[in-house]
């Protein structure tokens, strides 16, 4: 029986940077021997035991990079890596990271998140598919995801992808941003799809990945004047999206994937992003509030740590709005509520506190490109603002 793990990675414009610059060692077309190898293909992880030991787990994976060559900037490729247990004991896999907040990940048919795990028999392979889409001006890309196994030998697997993003397709802008959107209000966001050879652009068809987001974003697909074209470009369509906010306060974000007539993009996926602005607002140490998000500086796993913020209702609502935690991830995170404190009638205040519990696991949550962020959910009685969303990046040292 084969376990399969599904990666669909797609960077943000600013993830891909970041990503770009981690710390991978570098992989040259050769195998250990000197005996050069295929220029789609990167090294083995290491030679293979034809007789392992007895009790002893080995993975064995004929490559941990693959070079795409040249992508069309906005389109989307991917890569099956496998992974075998060539040993004698079960071999553990753990997904530990990836280089781009925006990657969903799938085990066994079910999105997980950094920490899901999975046993190879002896005999059995593990299959990673890492999908990168090139949303990002035109250069050289790596990307890629990071494993943990109990084989000492590849005690870290580092899978990646690469190429170089060329452009006879571009995106102006790169993504869909609404910036801050208040409650009741409405934000709009347009983009071009250019294309420099082909002689028109034709979006098909389109759909809005995040479920809860479509139902508050409206898309149209207009046309472009060619007087109204840039520079040597030959053709455009014009993208305008309109959001309506239903109440949720915080940040938000997701995906416009558009199927197109365009040879060297038929697939184009475009990042959303956005936050809404309300009667309850957050401030207080770490809280950064053009990205909704709470900075925890890193601690000890003996330590742990205790982060106080404060939460202001204001307006018609301010008293009677009762606020409750909804939820938490990951586990590492605890959050609760203090007793509300009357300002003044149309002014509360009411603490949150965000705690590390000491002996929590080691652990990374420090963004896009090092393990994603975590996040609070508070639920409220507001009848404009039904939940606030708080996302946290932290560390959690041994």
């Amino acid at each position: 029986m084969k376990t399969t793990l599904v990666w669909l990675l797609t960077a943000a414009t600013v993830g891909v940077a970041a990503g770009a610059a981690l710390g991978y060692w570098e992989a040259r077309p050769w195998t250990v021997s000197g005996e050069k190898v295929s220029p789609k293909s990167g090294p083995a992880a290491g030679p293979l035991q034809t007789q392992p030991p007895a009790n002893v787990t080995q993975a064995s994976i004929d490559e941990t990079t693959f070079n795409f060559d040249k992508m069309e900037s906005g389109t989307t490729q991917q890569h099956v890596f496998t992974i075998k247990n060539s040993g004698n004991s079960p071999l553990d896999l753990e997904f530990v990271s990836h280089t781009c907040k925006c990657t969903t990940v799938a085990l066994n048919g079910a999105s997980v998140e950094p920490g899901a795990a999975a046993t190879v028999q002896p005999g059995e392979s593990a299959e990673v598919l890492l999908e990168w889409a090139a949303k990002v001006p035109p250069g050289p890309f790596r990307h890629g995801a990071t494993f943990t196994t109990n084989d000492p030998k590849h005690a870290r697997l580092e899978l990646r992808v690469e190429g170089d993003i060329v452009a006879s397709t571009t995106l102006e802008p790169s993504l869909l941003s609404f910036g801050n959107v208040n409650v009741g209000a409405e934000g709009k966001a347009e983009m071009l799809v250019l294309a420099f050879i082909e002689p028109e652009v034709t979006v098909e068809s389109f759909e809005i990945t995040d479920p809860q987001l479509a139902e508050q974003i409206e898309v149209k697909i207009e046309p472009v004047e060619k007087s109204a074209l840039p520079e040597n470009a030959q053709a455009a369509a014009k993208v305008v999206a309109t959001f309506k906010p239903k109440g949720t306060i915080g940040p938000f974000g997701g995906s416009l994937k558009m199927k197109t007539n365009l040879k060297q993009a038929p697939n184009i996926e475009v990042p959303i992003y956005g936050s809404v602005k309300g009667d309850i607002s957050i401030a207080g140490a770490g809280w950064v509030e053009p990205t909704g998000t709470l900075r925890i500086s890193p601690t000890k796993s003996a330590e742990g740590s205790s982060t106080r913020l404060n939460l202001s209702v204001r307006g018609d609502h301010a008293k009677t709005t009762e606020l409750k935690v909804a939820s938490i991830k990951p586990d590492e995170l605890k959050a609760s509520l203090g007793e509300p404190k009357v300002i003044r009638d149309n002014f509360v205040q009411i603490p949150l506190t965000v705690d590390i519990p000491p002996g929590s696991r080691p652990i990374v949550m420090m963004g896009e490109d090092q393990g994603g962020e975590g996040e609070i959910i508070l639920s409220t009685t507001h009848p404009e603002t039904p939940e606030v969303r708080l996302k946290v990046v932290f560390m959690v040292k041994p």
